[in-house]
């Protein structure tokens, strides 16, 4: 990727062994670092990414997916990033995409870019979906695969004190005025359901609800 940014890819990961590897390597080939939050794995998790040449933040404990990104988005701005996205360490998503999301910060378009999934799995994301699609455009709020301007997190001051779900950024960067773009993304099979952050089930569209009722606000 030919940018006079710094660009940042924050992955965090519970369990993704066996795939965090390939994952950071195929970054590192598009971007200049590559952040993993461990977040307390019981798996080769930590030693798999060192090893492919992240730097790695660790949990002790578990924190859950929010506290993973929080601190990931530190250790970027520590970094001196310019430009931070998320991405799955699952290899849900494609690295081709990177160019994608970032481009249209890189270009002075956009502040937040919100990749967009072709399906979704929980009934609950459609309700929310509705929601940030009346409100702000949003069609997928919920995806995993996000880059901003590092002013957003300058000017939002943390990225996440409500157990958002990775959602609290995007939204209070919109309310202060920040531009976004949307832009549409591949989705690959999971390698391991098992070590998601949320699972398929009846709790996950629970969750996914209350954080729509703790964002309307």
């Amino acid at each position: 990727m030919t940018s006079v940014a710094k660009v940042v890819a924050v992955i965090p990961a519970y369990n993704e062994g066996k795939t965090v590897a390939r994952v950071v390597r195929d970054l590192k080939a598009v971007v200049d670092e590559v952040v993993v939050v461990n977040d307390c794995s019981k798996d080769n998790t930590r030693t798999e990414a060192e090893d492919a040449g992240a730097v790695v933040v660790n949990h002790e404990v578990n924190g859950g997916y929010d506290k993973t990104i929080d601190d990931g988005f530190k250790k970027a701005a520590e970094l001196g990033a310019d430009i931070i996205f998320t991405f799955d360490a699952d290899g849900e998503h494609d690295v081709a995409d990177v160019e994608r999301i970032v481009g249209p910060i890189v270009r002075g378009e956009a502040d937040i870019v919100l990749g967009q999934r072709p399906h979704t799995t929980h009934w609950a994301e459609k309700i929310y979906m509705f929601y940030t699609r009346m409100r702000y455009g949003i069609t997928d709020p919920l995806c995993g695969f996000k880059a901003y301007r590092r002013s957003v997190y300058d000017a939002v001051g943390y990225f996440d004190t409500v157990q958002s779900i990775g959602t609290q950024l995007t939204l209070e960067g919109l309310r202060k005025g920040f531009r976004l773009a949307l832009v549409p993304i591949a989705l690959h099979a999971r390698v391991d359901d098992t070590s998601r952050f949320y699972a398929r089930n009846f709790r996950a569209n629970i969750k996914i609800l209350k954080v729509m009722l703790r964002t309307i606000l």
